[in-house]
């Protein structure tokens, strides 16, 4: 689909380069922090520089990256100050891409439910949805990269790592004792 004709053609291109910026900047501190843990635990996390080597990469493909495109301009003019509304026919496409983006890549505690719809909280994104995601078949090698891409945004934002651990282990999403332990070892050694 062409998203795209939903903006200018001039606000369209303006809002990909920020994306793709953003997103690649991202996907490269997730790596950096995988390095870090493949070398704190090389046994627990062997094979999570390599796994990462394809951290995000769905959001460059369909149905993701119209909708992503989206939703990283969203993010970046409400943390500009800038008002910016998504087209309506966009909303929805934006929270279908994320159901994707969460259902396609093992470092979502979403990808491990045995449930298929209503992961994600469709008014904001980064709240718990109605009801908590079971993670708890999360394996540790997706734990460490989820872990990656957690400390990547605290990193980009400036912002507390524990803090996000704090608001959605077993709030968000519900992880088992032996996954909570590892979790904030983890925030701990990337904090």
């Amino acid at each position: 689909m062409n998203w795209y004709k939903l903006a200018t053609k001039e606000s369209y291109a303006e809002m990909f380069a920020w994306f793709e910026k953003r997103t690649k900047m991202h996907i490269d501190l997730v790596q950096k922090n995988c390095e870090k843990l493949e070398k704190y635990d090389p046994e627990k996390f062997k094979g999570l520089v390599e796994q990462a080597k394809n951290h995000d990469a769905s959001k460059f493909e369909d149905p993701e990256i119209d909708p992503y495109v989206y939703i990283t301009w969203q993010y970046y003019c409400k943390e500009h100050d800038r008002k910016f509304d998504a087209p309506k026919d966009m909303d929805e496409q934006m929270n279908k891409a994320t159901q994707h983006h969460v259902k396609s890549n093992s470092h979502h505690p979403e990808f491990h439910s045995d449930k298929e719809v209503d992961l994600i909280n469709r008014k904001d994104r980064d709240k718990p949805p109605s009801e908590m995601v079971d993670a708890t078949k999360m394996p540790d090698l997706a734990i460490g990269e989820m872990l990656a891409d957690w400390c990547a945004v605290s990193q980009e934002k400036g912002t507390s790592l524990n803090g996000w651990a704090d608001k959605n282990v077993n709030v968000r999403w519900k992880f088992n004792d032996k996954q909570k332990d590892l979790i904030y070892e983890l925030v701990e050694f990337l904090s």
